[in-house]
């Protein structure tokens, strides 16, 4: 079965292409960068009634660039300045420095009142924002805007996208979190599963019968750290509560899922592919059989060609104890309108024209985009192609017939995922860096815990 190949510096880059498919490589300079963190904004309508909007993001891909020159071409008297952080660097460290510089610069700037008009939220603390009231209730336009038919997009992704009840960031695009599972093995184990509702507890149980019955010794090939990731993702709504304006994180939870991750890999139910593999890239890592790997799912067409046996199922991945049945969901270029924006109108119809069908069609199957359309139509067109054509050709590789069951069991996943799993980079940071004493043995959960609370509470309430 495939290797997960979700590392940390995929997390970042799957995160930066928040607004569409491949990116410049950071050829675009931040065209006037400093001006709009400072939020001086100042003469965004000229004489003539022209406007200029002004629109940041981390990360700015070609596809951006077409839909803005698309829109400046139908909207003469609007001119969107886009801006962009440096996304790459030569290691890890300094693309780390360029998103702490731009999460720095940009709440500066929004906190104050000023900032840009439009705002890719996908590495910002949204919901901060939301309790200082510095973004527009997207909800309220949608529902006062008579042209946007509900029906032509995944209502239940925007459903369960909301802080508070309403629509902060609208998503361009999301992704699925599921398990891939050997249908094979797991029928001849003999061990029956429901996914639609089972906890980590019921997975933990099930596992444990599969090591007994089964032909594998283990179940889920991971890591500690991005299991931890994943997790705290899925649970952050419990984790982070918010009383009399103060957020706080809690500890004991926390240390509970850090030790339930740390008891399955000790107990031999979870394959660690750096640890046990010698390294992730390794030929043991890459040949090791589990019944389940981790999967991220962000196209049709990648679906299919990562259904890597002939006999493999999408499971939903175990629920937090307190969390309902349905599948998981993360989104990409969730774009957001400042508050202190005097052009909230026409950033709307922006908005509005990036998640409509025109403005999306162009992504066919074969590019490259960081997720599922959030619009229906172009979903449905981009089905109907794989459809039509029956196959999916790769270079080099022989050509994969499209399973339209497969496709059907895919759509049911889409429509009933209503898990919300996003992140903060800087709460991943801290995560990250304080957990690894807790794995290697050296602290124990509620030391680690404590010192993430207080990190994280520091950083919640700022």
């Amino acid at each position: 079965m495939k290797k997960i190949g979700w590392i940390w510096i995929c997390l970042i880059l799957c995160l930066s292409a928040c607004s569409g498919a491949q990116g410049n490589k950071g050829e675009m300079a931040m065209k006037g960068a400093t001006a709009a963190q400072d939020g001086n904004t100042n003469e965004s309508v000229d004489s003539k009634g022209h406007v200029k909007l002004v629109f940041s993001t981390f990360y700015l891909s070609n596809h951006m660039q077409t839909a803005v020159k698309k829109y400046e071409k139908l909207h003469p008297n609007i001119e969107i300045e886009l801006q962009a952080a440096p996304s790459e660097g030569k290691d890890l460290d300094e693309v780390y420095a360029n998103i702490e510089k731009f999460v720095t610069s940009s709440n500066t700037s929004i906190l104050a009142g000023k900032g840009p008009d439009l705002i890719e939220l996908d590495m910002l603390p949204a919901d901060k924002y939301v309790s200082r009231h510095l973004l527009v209730n997207l909800s309220d336009m949608m529902e006062k805007d008579s042209s946007l038919q509900k029906k032509d997009y995944f209502t239940n992704i925007l459903d369960n996208s909301k802080i508070g009840g309403g629509l902060y960031g609208m998503p361009l695009y999301f992704s699925l979190a599921g398990l891939i599972g050997d249908e094979d093995a797991l029928g001849k184990s003999g061990v029956k599963i429901d996914d639609s509702s089972w906890t980590w507890s019921d997975f933990t149980d099930i596992a444990k019968q599969l090591t007994q019955k089964g032909e594998y010794k283990n179940v889920l090939i991971s890591e500690p750290h991005y299991m931890l990731s994943e997790m705290v993702a899925e649970n952050y709504h419990q984790l982070v509560t918010e009383g009399t304006g103060k957020a706080n994180f809690d500890s004991v939870r926390f240390a509970g899922l850090m030790q339930q991750i740390k008891t399955m890999f000790d107990d031999g139910l979870l394959y660690d592919m750096v640890t046990d593999g010698g390294g992730r890239g390794s030929e043991a890592a890459r040949n090791v059989k589990a019944y389940f790997n981790e999967e991220t799912i962000s196209s049709l067409r990648g679906y299919l060609l990562n259904n890597f046996t002939e006999h493999t199922k999408l499971y939903t991945k175990p629920h937090p104890q307190d969390v309902g049945a349905g599948g998981y969901f993360k989104n990409f270029g969730m774009i957001g309108i400042n508050t202190s924006s005097p052009h909230k109108k026409e950033a709307w119809d922006f908005i509005k024209f990036l998640i409509e069908d025109e403005a999306q069609s162009y992504t066919d199957v074969y590019d490259q985009s960081p997720g599922f359309p959030i619009n229906r139509i172009a979903y449905e067109k981009q089905l109907k192609q794989l459809k039509d054509e029956g196959t999916i050709h790769e270079a080099d590789l022989p050509a994969v017939k499209v399973d339209n069951a497969s496709l059907d069991q895919l759509d049911a996943y889409i429509t009933g995922a209503v898990h919300s799993t996003e992140k903060q980079s800087k709460i991943d940071e801290i995560i990250s860096n304080e957990s690894k004493s807790f794995f290697s043995g050296q602290k124990s959960a509620d030391n680690v815990a404590k010192q993430v609370q207080n990190k994280i509470n520091l950083y919640l309430n700022e």
